[in-house]
């Protein structure tokens, strides 16, 4: 398959595809999502695990994948509500930086 044309030249790198829209973009992109052992989804690239690709702080392509299969589809196994709820809780901010009070594979205190 041929990768779309930059018009800078600045194509080079891996490319990768969002479970979610499943559009082709430069991995600087997107954000990874990565299955622990137990089943949780955790957000990190470098992470252990099966990793799958998602456009990066896009609530939309987050809930295209919970809809549409994407996360089971990437990961090869059946993926829990609640633990795609957990990752909603700790999606990046529009400004595509991790939210300051979440620890990855972790669900929020409650009050």
């Amino acid at each position: 398959m041929a990768r779309p044309a930059s018009p800078t030249g600045a194509g080079r790198g891996p490319w990768r595809t969002c479970i979610g829209c499943r559009q082709r973009r430069q991995q600087a992109e997107l954000t990874r999502i990565v299955r622990a052992g137990d089943g949780s989804l955790a957000i990190g690239r470098t992470l252990h695990g099966r990793g799958a690709w998602l456009c990066r702080a896009s609530t939309e392509c987050l809930e295209l994948a919970a809809r549409q299969g994407g996360f089971a589809r990437a990961f090869r196994a059946s993926v829990r509500s609640s633990d795609v709820d957990a990752l909603r809780v700790g999606w990046p901010d529009g400004d595509g930086g991790p939210r300051s009070d979440f620890v990855p594979g972790t669900l929020p205190a409650r009050d």
